[in-house]
């Protein structure tokens, strides 16, 4: 099937599209969700068609590629399709990154939403880790700025768990680390031999040791150290991997996801058959706090997310979304035991309008400290998890 819109920016507001909430709600668990980040214009959406086998003949069925300098993807499009093992697949294709016509914030913003939704984060960029590729990375040492593990209390309702709360210190690497999944650097078109110190070594080698920090005497070497530190610090889960180009023709690289294997370069199609399984058999089940979430769980997170994102001066907070998608579980959980015990246990009686309304209100009242103690109970005594 074709890709649905999922989150969009509508008017200066982030919000959850009707089509792709529709789709993901049908989702059930376990389900591995696969999202990929990068500058625009690099082959995301190339990429995830291969690993959803849309390609080919089947390329109308996958993800927009176009041939133009313009970014193909707006916000984050979502399809879902089955693994290997029958599992539920969900795979998430996002802006790219550095277009000229999206700002800093907009990017960071998307950014961070790939890492919180996604149970296996693939990070696609061109050739070598160098210098340039740092700087383009910069926002990786900005997440702590836009994310955050646990919010403080809203000042309207001191006890209400709310993503929108004002955030405490920003967390660091390590605490924001347990709740990122595995993390993959992919290098595409790359075209030169893997060496260090004149030994040819693998692609996470060469990768940890691009990582290493390096003197401060150039210009910008500090900012640059603090990228590769987040990097290594906010991903402790890591890979590496390389890319050939998938044709030689220029012409015919435009047109790439209409091509069969055949017309694809063998050392292409074989790379790509590797690392689509390490994807598929490395993609854990999207967990938080130890429960797998399926799709209602996911949308319910993004909404909370969006919610924070949309109010100034705020950053969404991971417990207090989670705090709020328990909360809402049990209230659904709580309703229909609740209708199924009186079903037929009381006379029915006549009530005056003013009496219901005042039953109604009070018992929303109840339910809503019940929900929230037991949300915040629930979460207290879980560990944390990607």
């Amino acid at each position: 099937m074709a890709a649905l819109p999922l989150i969009r920016m509508e008017n200066g507001k982030w919000e959850l599209h009707s089509e792709g909430a529709a789709l993901l709600e049908t989702v059930a668990a376990p389900m591995r969700v696969v999202a990929v980040a990068g500058m625009y214009r690099t082959g995301k959406s190339f990429f995830l068609n291969t690993l959803a086998g849309s390609v080919g003949e089947r390329a109308t069925e996958g993800f927009g590629v176009g041939s133009t300098s313009e970014s193909c993807t707006r916000g984050i499009d979502v399809i879902v399709t089955k693994d290997d093992t029958g599992a539920s697949l969900v795979l998430l294709d996002t802006e790219g990154l550095s277009s000229m016509e999206q700002d800093e914030s907009y990017d960071a913003q998307i950014f961070a939403l790939a890492l919180l939704l996604s149970s296996y984060f693939v990070l696609n960029a061109m050739s070598v880790i160098d210098e340039a590729a740092l700087d383009r990375l910069y926002l990786i040492g900005e997440l702590s700025k836009h994310i955050c593990v646990s919010a403080a209390p809203s000042a309207d309702d001191p006890s209400s768990p709310d993503a929108a709360a004002p955030a405490p210190a920003p967390p660091t690497a390590e605490e924001l680390s347990s709740y990122f999944p595995p993390f993959l650097w992919l290098l595409r078109d790359f075209v030169v031999d893997l060496c260090s110190d004149g030994v040819q070594v693998d692609e996470t080698t060469y990768m940890e040791k691009a990582l290493e920090s390096r003197p401060n005497t150039a210009r910008r070497s500090a900012e640059r150290n603090e990228t590769r530190a987040a990097i290594r610090g906010l991903f402790p889960a890591r890979t590496c991997r390389t890319l050939v180009r998938p044709v030689a023709d220029e012409r015919a690289l435009r047109q790439a996801v209409t091509l069969s294997e055949e017309q694809l370069r063998p050392e292409f199609v074989g790379k790509m058959r590797e690392i689509k399984q390490e994807v598929l058999s490395g993609a854990p089940p999207k967990s938080l706090y130890g429960e797998r979430l399926d799709g209602r769980m996911l949308l319910a997170l993004a909404s909370r997310y969006l919610a924070a994102m949309n109010s100034p001066g705020v950053v969404p907070s991971i417990r207090s979304a989670w705090e709020s998608v328990v909360e809402r579980r049990g209230v659904g959980e709580r309703v229909p035991r609740r209708r199924a015990r009186c079903a037929g246990a009381l006379r029915p009686r006549r009530v005056s309008g003013t009496e219901r309304q005042a039953r109604q209100g009070g018992a929303a009242a109840v339910a809503r400290r019940r929900g929230r103690a037991a949300a915040r109970a629930a979460v207290a005594a879980l560990p944390a998890g990607s």
